[in-house]
């Protein structure tokens, strides 16, 4: 092979993103159950100015299920998505008992809750979220509809 030729072949090489042959599988959380059907946004001033934005702030527990049979024994990263949904500013933040990572996140952004193997087919975790949302712009109700992605590499 010329040096030219091998030059070639690793620039080739070099312009295939990292990841590249990675897969994104979307995770069945169907199993997954809030502990109520609604989270009661509050005030977070007891009372707002009305200058500034005012904050709406609330918590709901969901008890997560997670089917991982399509990626058992696989290594990857999983996600928590929140797709843009609507025009309110919203940030959700979440504890964990220690499956999957504490983190946060905003509407159109997907954030790490894991990192490694899947040994095991199903993974149950129980997520404290905590809710904030620009009161000046909330119309009302608002679905929030996260789920999850799992990239194998």
């Amino acid at each position: 092979m010329s040096a030219f030729a091998s030059a070639l072949v690793g620039l080739v090489v070099l312009a295939v993103p990292p990841g590249a042959a990675a897969e994104t599988f979307r995770v069945d959380d169907t199993a997954a159950l809030p502990s109520e059907t609604t989270a009661l946004l509050r005030w977070r001033d007891f009372a707002p100015s009305g200058g500034a934005q005012e904050t709406l702030e609330g918590s709901i527990a969901v008890a997560v299920r997670l089917n991982l049979t399509a990626v058992l024994n696989r290594t990857g990263r999983l996600y928590l998505v929140l797709p843009k949904q609507g025009t309110t500013p919203v940030r959700v933040s979440w504890a964990t008992q220690g499956r999957l990572l504490p983190g946060e996140i905003a509407p159109g952004l997907r954030t790490l809750v894991y990192q490694g193997p899947v040994t095991n087919p199903y993974l149950e975790e129980t997520l404290a979220l905590r809710i904030e949302a620009d009161g000046n712009h909330l119309p009302g109700m608002q679905r929030l509809d996260f789920f999850f992605e799992f990239d194998a590499d």
